[in-house]
């Protein structure tokens, strides 16, 4: 190692709002290629809830858990980030961060009185408001959110969108600090799918594929009317469910969640791959890690239209409305679907939108900090 990389290595408290073993996506992917060039001490919030669908992914980052403890318990919100605060104290205590890197407004809290005083990146992957369940819980993450923003050093944004609702909460004059960070694809991902055959798909059902969370963005809606419309196909759904209860249906097919080492050779069995999002504002400032996932897999893909995705459309079959679905399905039936892009075309965007190049313009980023001394 030279002496500028010495120099500009940082040490990086890098605080996680889901569980490490949650389907893998974007802290854990800049974790890991964050580490290369600096020291992290990774806490990730555990979850609690009977039944979590989690995987094991290999990985070169070791994480530990925040205390698994609810976000409030009801009406004793300190003592819960007393104890929070505490345990990171603890944490950081032989870490001896000089950064803290935060995924979520709520994490703020936990840090105690040192530790808040130390350079802060906040990666805005979500719009976390548009999570509440409650008018109180909203303002208090609005509160949380502003205390964020405001002592960040640099705030990272997944999509144009969120972006902007920042600055129109929180005023224009953050801009200078906010910065364009997307989502990206994972090289491992890519090389096992170049690899992968392509299914005969004569004399059966179609398979068509969802990889990613089951929550209540999810348009369930529209995969029930594709099905009683069209007999010859099946849609299967790989990853956690998160809603209450789903619908039933011979042709809907779910799966557990898979490690992310094992997606690629589990994908190639399917013939394509959709994103049947409900078009919400928490969907609209989505940048989809599936997208990226999805092109490594060589396959058609089909999703809803917003604005966020329509610089996927030379790669997408982008739909609106449910006759706009069914008739992109229908085409694909047929075999009178063209296909959107070429294998040259998905390769060069793919290559220019890895995880490796977004860790690179996050270190050029942190490389701009001003070295912080601990007493």
């Amino acid at each position: 190692m030279d002496e500028h990389s010495e120099r500009t290595r940082r040490r990086i408290l890098y605080m996680m709002h889901v569980d490490w073993r949650w389907i893998k996506q974007r802290p854990q992917f800049l974790a890991e290629h964050l580490s290369v060039d600096h020291d992290l001490h990774v806490l990730h919030r555990p979850c609690i809830s009977p039944g979590a669908q989690l995987t094991f992914s290999p990985s070169v980052v070791s994480p530990f858990p925040l205390l698994p403890i609810p976000w409030s318990w009801k009406g004793l919100r300190w003592i819960t980030t007393l104890l929070q605060q505490w345990w990171v104290a603890l944490a950081a205590r032989h870490f001896r961060p000089d950064t803290i890197w935060l995924t979520h407004p709520a994490l703020v809290e936990m840090l105690p009185e040192d530790l808040a005083a130390l350079p802060l990146v906040y990666d805005c992957m979500d719009d976390a408001l548009g999570f509440s369940a409650s008018d109180n819980r909203r303002k208090l993450l609005v509160r949380l959110e502003q205390r964020t923003v405001s002592h960040a050093a640099f705030i990272l944004c997944s999509s144009t969108r969120l972006c902007e609702l920042l600055k129109e909460r929180y005023g224009q004059e953050i801009g200078a600090k906010i910065f364009l960070v997307r989502n990206a694809g994972s090289f491992c991902t890519l090389h096992q799918a170049k690899d992968s055959a392509t299914p005969d798909i004569h004399g059966r059902r179609l398979r068509f594929a969802y990889i990613g969370t089951i929550a209540e963005w999810f348009d369930f809606g529209t995969l029930l009317a594709a099905l009683d419309r069209i007999p010859n196909i099946e849609f299967h759904l790989i990853g956690p469910v998160t809603i209450r209860s789903t619908p039933r249906h011979e042709r809907l097919v779910f799966h557990e969640p898979l490690g992310h080492d094992k997606l690629a050779h589990f994908a190639a069995d399917f013939d394509a791959y959709v994103m049947p999002f409900k078009p919400t504002p928490l969907v609209e400032a989505v940048d989809p890690v599936k997208l990226y996932e999805y092109l490594a897999f060589g396959k058609e893909i089909i999703a809803v239209r917003y604005d966020e995705i329509e610089r996927f459309s030379p790669f997408v079959h982008l739909y609106r409305t449910l006759p706009e679905f069914l008739d992109v399905i229908s085409k694909f039936v047929a075999r009178t679907l063209d296909r959107k892009s070429s294998v040259t075309d998905r390769s060069v965007f793919l290559a220019q939108n890895t995880w490796h190049a977004r860790s690179s313009h996050i270190c050029q980023l942190l490389g701009g900090l001003k070295a912080t001394v601990r007493a």
